[in-house]
């Protein structure tokens, strides 16, 4: 790739991120509500999911205490990933349009697990055990939002190229 279209796929994804962050407060409860759908079955019936202003936030029944948040800030993954896919160069609108939205499908699973996990995270370490694992469990979900689109991309293109075939994906 020369230096101009690594330059203009560089400019085009800050563009599509800067797009995505003015837009996102408006979809970002829709996005929230759809996880604690899908995470709804998967937890204890004393726990309540709500969405609140800038986020997810989880209470037990008995307390008003909030026992985990989800900002909707933590969700930036998913402009990366549009803008990964978007502005791949060499990439047929087609194809752009099919792994951008197997991306975002595979995000949200991610995200819905990542939800789950840190309410299994919230209920250990309220329940007084130790940091360990926990404490390693949300730095991973932390950094994760942003790795994974970036692995998704990048295992989708390589694997393409060592498939034997000059064609993108």
């Amino acid at each position: 790739m020369s230096f101009q279209k690594a330059l203009l796929f560089l400019v085009g994804c800050t563009l599509v991120l800067t797009a995505f962050t003015l837009t996102w407060r408006w979809a970002a409860p829709w996005y929230a509500a759809a996880q604690i759908f899908c995470v709804r079955p998967l937890i204890a019936a004393d726990l309540r999911l709500r969405v609140e202003a800038d986020g997810i936030a989880v209470y037990g029944v008995q307390s008003e205490q909030s026992l985990v948040r989800r900002d909707f800030l933590s969700f930036g993954g998913i402009g990366l990933t549009l803008a990964l896919w978007v502005l791949t160069p060499g990439l047929v609108w087609s194809r752009r349009l099919l792994w951008g939205t197997v991306g975002l499908a595979l995000l949200f699973v991610f995200h819905v697990l990542v939800l789950w996990g840190l309410i299994a995270f919230a209920q250990v370490v309220g329940s007084g055990q130790g940091m360990g694992l926990p404490t390693l469990l949300y730095s991973f979900i932390a950094v994760s939002d942003w790795v994974v689109p970036v692995l998704l991309w990048g295992i989708v293109l390589i694997s393409h190229r060592f498939s034997g075939s000059r064609a993108m994906p």
